[in-house]
């Protein structure tokens, strides 16, 4: 018990589970007509305990649409109680005739509940639509091809000397029954989050088609006795009744801040799968026993197997459209992860691991390598006059110029606010790229119509072939010294470190 989803009602399974056994020791264990009194009003009983308890889960959906089913499973279990009671009432000491105002309560059973499973909301968009449309026809033959070989075929052969409306109604069970474990399939395939409450609910209706169909098989072979059948009834509707003891989604979503993702994606995507494999049992039972296959149920082996093919296909285009859309998203995470937001140029860490990949090229190639690092100056009084937006729109423009004065194997960083770096290897003199960085920005820039002079201090740092090692950030520190270097000697202007200084400009 202590591993049932927060949201069930202990006290309801505790009660359902009770309820059930004793029921089942009486109705196996008591006389026939003492058992069948028993059976009946225990039905009779379940459906109404269900009727009521999902009326309350109704009240405290917020959901219109959820309210709505609920509402109907609700009428739909008061008409089941309805039917069953009219059928208790006439089973006093006589057979209850077929068909009787009972199978106007067990039928509209079957047509809100229909309805119910219809209107209960899940999401999906369109290729959602088009695999659960294959899945409804894949779950349909596959539930229809089950339900011929195991009962409509005998219903049909055994109901001969019945009238019209009896076998109407003895195939209508069956086809209801198909048509609901359709769309609890189909439900339950695509539901996400908390769904205790359909879970149970889906069961219960697995239950209560099983029952139907084992009861129309007996009564069209006058075989019926209440006994083992009846438990289905009874099972299917506590299973609704514990159902509607849950919490609806919102309440629930209200109290614990979240609904609780408890589903699996990989389970219930396989359900639908589900009716195939015992569809293919069944039929392959038949052909072991020696019963022939019959030209309607090959056709809808044929129907089962290219609706799975179809859905199999969609569900291969879905993964492959997913697996394109995650592929770009990860190189869209790389580039934010290791470029500016701002100006889209690298930003430090990108820039530093370039750097430590030169330096190791440098040692064991001797190539150059050279650092500018560049800062515009008085950068402050263009916020402060235009404003932020504007220096950010400036930011951009310079970031614009500097790849354009380059290399496009040079690396152009956004080091930090007006901040710029440059990685050159092997790329020729350090000092004519620096000049083309100072000449590309002395332009004038136009921002929101206004002229905005930019200068820039540019420090420059080179390891030649033959120095010795020097580490990255000791390369840094000595080009961003030759930086503070230029500003002290003007601003504007070149100023060129070699790998031996030591002193670095207080920062």
């Amino acid at each position: 018990m202590s591993r049932l989803a927060p949201e069930v009602s202990r006290a309801a399974v505790l009660g359902a589970v009770g309820g059930f056994l004793a029921c089942a020791l009486a109705i196996l264990l008591l006389p026939a007509v003492r058992s069948e009194l028993v059976s009946d009003v225990a039905q009779m009983t379940a459906a109404g305990v269900a009727c009521l308890t999902t009326a309350r889960y109704a009240r405290g959906c917020r959901d219109p649409w959820l309210r709505a089913a609920w509402v109907l499973l609700s009428a739909a279990c008061a008409s089941w109680c309805a039917g069953q009671a009219y059928w208790t009432w006439a089973a006093r000491g006589a057979a209850v005739p077929f068909p009787s105002a009972a199978d106007v309560g067990f039928l509209g059973f079957s047509l809100l509940a229909l309805l119910a499973l219809l209107l209960h909301p899940a999401p999906g968009g369109p290729t959602a639509r088009w695999q659960r449309a294959w899945d409804a026809v894949m779950t349909a033959t596959a539930i229809g091809l089950i339900s011929w070989c195991t009962t409509v075929a005998a219903v049909v052969t055994d109901s001969a000397g019945l009238t019209l409306l009896a076998r109407t109604l003895l195939l209508a069970y069956p086809l209801g029954d198909v048509v609901l474990i359709v769309l609890v399939v189909l439900l339950l395939g695509r539901t996400r989050g908390a769904r205790t409450a359909l879970d149970l609910v889906g069961l219960g209706v697995v239950g209560l088609s099983v029952a139907d169909s084992a009861f129309i098989y007996l009564a069209a072979t006058d075989s019926y006795t209440s006994g083992l059948v009846d438990l289905g009834w009874l099972g299917g509707f506590l299973l609704i009744a514990v159902a509607g003891t849950c919490t609806p989604p919102a309440a629930a979503a209200d109290e614990a801040g979240h609904v609780r993702d408890r589903d699996s994606r990989a389970s219930t995507s396989l359900l639908p799968y589900l009716p195939v494999a015992l569809a293919s049992t069944v039929v392959l039972f038949g052909a072991l026993t020696g019963r022939p296959l019959r030209p309607g149920e090959q056709v809808a082996g044929v129907v089962v197997v290219g609706a799975l093919l179809a859905r199999q296909y969609l569900t291969l285009r879905d993964n492959t459209r997913l697996a394109g859309h995650l592929a770009a998203r990860e190189r869209q995470l790389r580039h934010q992860a290791f470029h500016d937001a701002l100006t889209g140029l690298a930003n430090r860490s990108l820039f530093t691991d370039r750097l430590e990949h030169a330096l190791r090229l440098h040692a064991r190639d001797l190539r150059r390598v050279s650092v500018i690092f560049l800062d515009l100056d008085d950068f402050k009084l263009v916020n402060d006059t235009f404003g932020h937006a504007a220096g950010d729109q400036l930011l951009v423009r310079v970031a614009e110029r500097l790849t354009g004065a380059l290399r496009s194997g040079d690396t152009v960083a956004r080091w930090a606010g007006d901040e710029f770096a440059v990685l050159l290897e092997d790329s020729g003199d350090p000092l004519d790229s620096a000049g083309r960085l100072l000449a590309a920005l002395g332009v004038p820039f136009t921002v929101d119509g206004q002229t905005v002079p930019v200068h820039s201090s540019i420090g420059v740092c080179s390891l030649e072939p033959g120095n010795g090692p020097v580490s990255a950030e000791a390369l840094l520190a000595r080009a961003d010294t030759a930086m503070y270097r230029a500003k002290r000697a003007g601003k504007n202007r070149v100023v060129q470190a070699t790998p031996d200084q030591d002193e670095l400009a207080p920062r």
